[in-house]
């Protein structure tokens, strides 16, 4: 395969499905278009050639290149939100999305919380752009390994034995619709303004970011207009829209659209006071850019794998906020990917100091989406600390 194939690869699934494939995934990229040819019997300029005018093409690599690693209760801090902060709230009918149900375990824990709550008429629509992830998902059958995040006592109640796997039981099965979605480009399930709850956790991570704000100002319109919008732990909607507002939900976060009306018991986290030492660099004119432009640039750079780019602007957006953490974590991958370890290695260094400064629950709220423990448990990695 040449890098003229892989390029013109890259650009078709950014096109049809909003994909973005940066430098680091070239090489899962190309073995999965040489998988997907030999599978096909064509070779690799064939392959690439069709993938515009044969859907089946594009299917074969959209299922091989997708990643569908996940769990029963993954982040089990947002199922908690989901069962004590908002289903009590909601009257039925209940519909919930999990967009981007990978192999199926999201929707089956929303539907065991749901069966586990007050509200009777509930719901989850489960959608994928894996026609492999959604035959798993249909299929509800999981190795007894897939269930380490299911109590005993769920267990019991919503799974079967099914040979030497378990699978989830009909009643459970019956009230999850399960169907193809593309985010970018077909309609949300369902009519504008009656989804209350949408599980959209590790999807934004893989998409341009144009076709990102694309579809959460379409979110925003769609979904119910008090709504919840549950988005990955590693995932941030911090300077990317303004459709959606950050609220706190118990030891969570969740978005919700920007015009919704928040019940008093649950106030929206203020944001922390700058601190008394905190430096400002003065700007003596307004056009110049402040760190929320120089992040926004540094990402476009990543995006279209330009990391001395990347790296000039979060060092600046780094100087102008020295005591948040994300400028100087954004430019530590930065250099890494640039090929500058010792220097990453510096910017990582900067970023634990700067949470090891701040307040934990102020900055959790400041990092919009991040979990401050994750992050420093991402930043000790990265600095090889015990």
């Amino acid at each position: 395969m040449t890098d003229r194939h892989l390029a013109a690869a890259a650009r078709i699934l950014g096109r049809r499905v909003g994909l973005r494939l940066d430098p680091a995934t070239d090489g899962r990229l190309r073995r999965c278009v040489d998988d997907a040819a030999a599978a096909r019997g064509q070779d690799v300029p064939q392959f690439v050639a069709s993938l515009d005018r044969d859907d089946t093409a594009l299917q074969d690599l959209l299922d091989r290149v997708t990643v569908q690693e996940t769990s029963f209760f993954r982040d089990p801090g947002q199922f908690e939100a989901l069962a004590v902060h908002v289903l009590p709230t909601l009257r039925g009918p209940v519909t919930v999305w999990s967009a981007g149900c990978a192999n199926g375990q999201e929707p089956y824990s929303l539907a065991m919380v749901l069966a586990e709550s007050t509200v009777n008429d509930w719901r989850v629509v489960a959608t994928d752009v894996s026609s492999r992830a959604l035959a798993r998902t249909r299929a509800a059958r999981y190795r007894a390994k897939e269930l380490s995040g299911v109590s005993p006592d769920r267990r019991e109640r919503h799974f079967e034995r099914d040979g030497d796997g378990w699978k989830v039981k009909a009643v459970l099965r019956d009230r999850v619709g399960v169907s193809r979605l593309n985010v970018v480009s077909d309609p949300f399930p369902g009519n504008a303004g009656v989804c209350p709850v949408v599980f959209c956790r590790n999807l934004l991570i893989y998409l341009h970011p144009t076709e990102v704000v694309a579809f959460l100002d379409r979110l925003a319109r769609w979904m119910a207009p008090d709504g919840y919008l549950f988005l990955g732990y590693s995932e941030s909607l911090w300077q990317v829209t303004d459709a959606f507002k950050l609220v706190r939900l118990g030891g969570s976060f969740a978005y919700r659209p920007a015009d919704a009306v928040v019940a008093p018991s649950q106030p929206p986290p203020s944001r922390p006071a700058a601190p008394a030492a905190r430096r400002r660099v003065p700007r003596p004119a307004d056009h110049l850019p402040d760190a929320a432009t120089l992040l926004a640039a540094g990402e476009a750079a990543m995006a279209r794998g330009d990391h001395d780019a990347a790296v000039v602007a979060f060092r600046k957006a780094a100087y102008l906020e020295p005591d948040h953490p994300l400028p100087h974590f954004q430019l530590g991958f930065a250099l890494e990917a640039a090929g500058h370890p010792v220097a990453a290695r510096r910017a990582y260094a900067a970023a634990r100091g700067a949470i090891e400064r701040g307040d934990t629950v102020a900055l959790e709220a400041a990092l919009e989406g991040y979990r401050v423990d994750e992050l420093v448990t991402l930043l000790d990695d990265k600095l090889h600390l015990p």
